[in-house]
């Protein structure tokens, strides 16, 4: 029976994109993103990804200063789970879809992030964010990218 080992990066670093509403740029403290653009995972069938979150400088302050992180599939390639963007109040459904908080230094400047192996589903998904950085985020330069990952047979 082979080990398994890391498969290293299976793609290049990829952006997350919006081609229209809330993105991560000029997001107010408290504020959720609307969903991405969807990204398809049917065909490469990959497992994992590491996310980077690169934030334009800002004054982050606190050490409550984060950035909350969402994954929200299509089970059947078209529709998607409710969700509510562009607003600065707790919206419970879209708790279900996290998977995960990045920490900014909590000082002034550029930020940058990363959230490792997260699981990836089949098909059809898109990312949603959630900034509790205590500040807004910059009005451009804000970026979020993935770089897919696996197991592999040794």
């Amino acid at each position: 029976m082979a080990d398994a080992t890391l498969s290293g990066y299976k793609a290049a670093a990829t952006s997350i994109a919006w081609a229209s509403g809330q993105t991560l740029n000029s997001l107010l403290d408290n504020e959720w993103t609307d969903l991405s653009d969807a990204i398809d995972n049917s065909t490469n069938k990959y497992l994992f990804a590491d996310l980077e979150i690169y934030l334009a400088s800002a004054a982050f302050t606190g050490y409550d200063s984060v950035i909350h992180i969402f994954l929200v599939p299509s089970v059947d390639g078209t529709n998607y789970p409710n969700w509510t963007g562009n607003v600065t109040t707790d919206e419970q459904e879209n708790q279900p879809h996290y998977i995960g908080t990045v920490v900014t230094s909590g000082a002034t400047g550029t930020q940058r992030m990363v959230l490792r192996n997260v699981v990836l589903p089949n098909g059809l998904f898109k990312f949603g964010f959630r900034s509790e950085a205590n500040v807004t985020l910059a009005g451009s330069g804000n970026t979020a990218k993935y770089r897919p990952h696996q197991y592999a047979s040794a």
